[in-house]
């Protein structure tokens, strides 16, 4: 495919159904012209979710900038990581609320659910190490936060989720979300971790 110029992207739309809500919502997955890394844009009513894949390279030399061994760096950088954006498109006058658990989130991997590699699992993992407490503090503030409310009116947040697959691997994301107290999830099919080349 030939394209335009270094930021065109191609774009192919998904329709999937909720378990939930019978309200279809669409995916778009994009394909960056210039460094061909994917995204997955998943829109259904006021939710909006794009999840960008993060080269290893990319993310070890963020953490070894920011004070991470060279070895705990390589551990984030090879956990299949995406840059992850959260938005609430809800009216001020008509929107709610929308609450967002990464615990409630499941990998769908050979028919399988796993948990996803949250911050506080990494922690945890560095419980017996030497990180600095500068190099935590950066780790906190780059990755997604575990659970968060986002308020109507174009409330949104970014940061990194590491979903603790290898690079390459592939993978279907059940993803879940609340407004109004009311339960909604959704299954992105087909995503990839980015390979380490």
């Amino acid at each position: 495919m030939k394209f335009m110029n270094k930021y065109s992207a191609c774009f192919f739309v998904i329709i999937i159904s909720f378990h939930s809500s019978s309200v279809l919502s669409d995916i778009k997955l994009s394909i960056d012209a210039e460094t061909n890394l994917k995204g997955w844009k998943f829109n259904q009513g006021d939710m909006e979710l794009e999840l960008i894949q993060r080269t290893p390279d990319q993310t070890r030399g963020f953490f070894l900038a920011r004070g991470f061994s060279a070895i705990v760096a390589n551990d984030i950088a090879t956990a299949c990581v995406f840059q992850t954006i959260v938005r609430n498109k809800g009216s001020e006058a008509q929107g709610n609320p929308i609450v967002v658990s990464l615990k409630e989130w499941k990998i769908i991997k050979n028919s399988k659910p796993l948990s996803l590699k949250l911050k506080e699992d990494w922690n945890q993992e560095w419980a017996d190490t030497r990180i600095k407490p500068s190099a935590q503090l950066a780790f906190r503030w780059a990755t997604f936060p575990t659970e968060q409310i986002f308020n109507p009116a174009g409330d949104y947040n970014w940061g990194m989720i590491s979903f603790g697959l290898k690079p390459g691997e592939s993978f279907d994301l059940n993803i879940h979300w609340n407004v109004a107290e009311k339960s909604s999830q959704a299954i992105i099919k087909n995503m990839q971790c980015p390979e380490d080349k």
